[in-house]
């Protein structure tokens, strides 16, 4: 819907999938997605405060997303953001993080090439550009 907060989020699954079947009988599965922002002070590096997001996909795509996400993957979410607020049973206020995910897909992990061979000056073929 037009005028909704968007939320673009790299993490990592806390939870497998959950997929259920609502009452009037839509689709929804259901997982969470962990994100945690490193900051550097003095060239060290620490990380911040993790926050949660609650995410569901709806209709079709839930069986999908129920077979294909699993816990630990690192994950791209694109959706609808939604903050709800609730009070615990001790009456503190807290609040939840939603995302009603339009696009998800796996990150798929870092891979490093060995370097087989440098490249010599001989074989450079920037080095010749008279510039």
């Amino acid at each position: 819907m037009a005028g909704e907060p968007t939320i673009s989020i790299v993490g990592n699954v806390g939870s497998d999938a959950e997929l259920r079947v609502t009452p009037q009988g839509y689709n929804v599965t259901s997982f969470s997605i962990a994100v945690t922002p490193r900051n550097q002070k003095n060239g060290e590096w620490s990380d911040g405060n993790t926050m949660w997001f609650r995410c569901f996909v709806w209709g079709e795509n839930a069986a999908s997303a129920a077979v294909a996400i699993r816990k630990g993957q690192k994950l791209f979410v694109d959706g609808r953001f939604k903050i709800d607020t609730y009070e615990t049973k001790e009456g503190e206020s807290r609040n939840s993080f939603e995302v009603t995910v339009d696009k998800y897909g796996v990150v798929p992990p870092r891979v490093i090439e060995p370097v087989t061979a440098p490249v010599t000056q001989d074989e450079d073929p920037i080095g010749d550009f008279p510039f």
